[in-house]
């Protein structure tokens, strides 16, 4: 249920799901002519296959597997580059240093969301 050409002829160094800014998204690191492109697809009516939009593509020097952390709330996205860890706004070239000194805390955070879908598939709630 990915966007059905989100990897159409791209060198692709990796791809991760992530919440930004409250919707499911996928964001697509390829090896560009300066650097990392990030490709930022958003699912824009959740569980519409069709409504996956890309909305941003950012460039970066470089990011690798395992250092991006997902997005802050206000869409801020939470990498680990050669500088240590960053937020980077999509929405312009600026990159926040961020002062923490181990950031390896930072793979073990999630987003939650609340669903009022119930597990077993039923129309009511037990009590």
């Amino acid at each position: 249920m990915l966007p059905p050409n989100h990897l159409d002829r791209l060198p692709v160094n990796f791809a991760e799901l992530a919440v930004f800014k409250g919707s499911l998204a996928v964001f697509v690191f390829v090896h560009g002519r300066r650097g990392i492109l990030c490709h930022i697809w958003v699912m824009e009516e959740y569980g519409v296959s069709k409504s996956w939009t890309r909305k941003y593509m950012v460039p970066m020097i470089w990011v690798w597997e395992g250092y991006f952390f997902g997005c802050t709330d206000n869409g801020e996205l939470l990498i680990k580059n050669a500088t240590g860890p960053v937020s980077i706004d999509p929405e312009s070239p600026n990159q926040n240093i961020l002062a923490i000194e181990d950031a390896d805390w930072m793979g073990f955070t999630a987003n939650s969301m609340e669903s009022l879908i119930l597990l077993d598939g039923g129309s009511k709630c037990k009590t």
